[in-house]
């Protein structure tokens, strides 16, 4: 009976291994189809109404409450401190503060935080433009053959598990 209670317990804490890295790579998906809304919004603003950067990070958080949206609410409030001198180093804290984000989207929100505020509109645009593609790039490369890769992550998880129990028995 102890058994058996074992190779159910590690047949399932490997299942849910797999089960989680499947659930983070739609996470990371997620956030970064996020960013890529938020990159056109922020472009849309800047192009045709050039709002400040705070007042656009603000409208930004207001717009898009889920993870990407919220560090640019942050983003608005450190820059409306003004305790640090621009905002790369005011995207370094904040980005310091959130554990949540995905990493793929955190590097490519760093990358964007190099370019906020730093360069004229045109620059701007450019940068924002960047960052966008390469989203887009990631984004591709993670939904290029998704649901194979996801039922293999839960597949192996379970495999690994079964083998395992195997091995202990």
């Amino acid at each position: 009976m102890i058994k058996l209670f074992g190779v159910i317990l590690v047949v399932s804490a490997c299942g849910g291994v797999g089960f989680v890295l499947a659930s983070n790579h739609k996470r990371e998906e997620n956030a970064l189809q996020q960013l890529v809304c938020i990159l056109d919004f922020m472009m849309c603003e800047l192009q045709y109404r050039i709002t400040p950067l705070p007042v656009l990070c603000g409208m930004v958080g207001r717009e898009f409450p889920q993870l990407p949206g919220r560090i640019f609410a942050e983003l608005a409030g450190e820059m409306e401190l003004q305790i640090y001198p621009d905002a790369e180093c005011c995207m370094g804290v904040v980005l310091s503060r959130c554990r949540d984000l995905p990493p793929i989207t955190k590097n490519e929100i760093i990358q964007l935080g190099r370019s906020l505020g730093r360069f004229d509109l045109e620059g701007q645009l450019r940068g924002l433009e960047a960052v966008r593609q390469d989203c887009r790039v990631r984004l591709e490369q993670l939904s290029e053959n998704r649901d194979n890769r996801l039922r293999s992550y839960q597949t192996l998880g379970l495999c690994a598990g079964a083998a395992l129990a195997i091995l202990l028995i």
